[in-house]
C-alpha cells in the first residue's frame, strides 16, 4: 500500500466518522430540545386535550416515547445509508 493510498483511506475514514458524529449529535440535540420544550410548555399544553387527556400530560407520558422511537429508527436509517455509501466507495476503489 502506497502512502497516497493510505492517505486516501484515512480521508475516507475521517469523512465517515465526521458524518456519523454529525448525525449522532443532531439526533441527540433534537431529542433533548423536544423534551425540554414539552417540559417547559407542559402547563400551557394541558389546556388542550387529546384522547380525553391533557395534551401536556399525554406528550410527557406517551408522546415523547413514541417520538424517541421514531427518531431512533430515523437515525438507524441514516446511519445505514452512510455505511452503505462507504462500503460502496470501498468496492469501487
Amino acid at each position: 500500500m502506497t502512502a497516497e493510498a493510505a492517505e486516501t483511506e484515512n480521508a475516507v475514514r475521517d469523512r465517515h466518522q465526521l458524518r456519523t458524529l454529525a448525525v449522532a449529535i443532531t439526533t441527540i440535540a433534537v431529542v433533548f430540545c423536544t423534551v425540554a420544550a414539552v417540559i417547559i410548555y407542559a402547563i400551557a399544553l394541558n389546556r388542550l386535550w387529546f384522547l380525553h387527556f391533557p395534551l401536556g400530560f399525554y406528550l410527557l407520558a406517551q408522546g415523547l416515547v413514541i417520538f424517541a422511537v421514531v427518531i431512533a429508527f430515523w437515525y438507524v436509517r441514516v446511519q445505514e445509508r452512510i455505511d452503505h455509501t462507504r462500503s460502496f466507495n470501498e468496492e469501487m476503489a
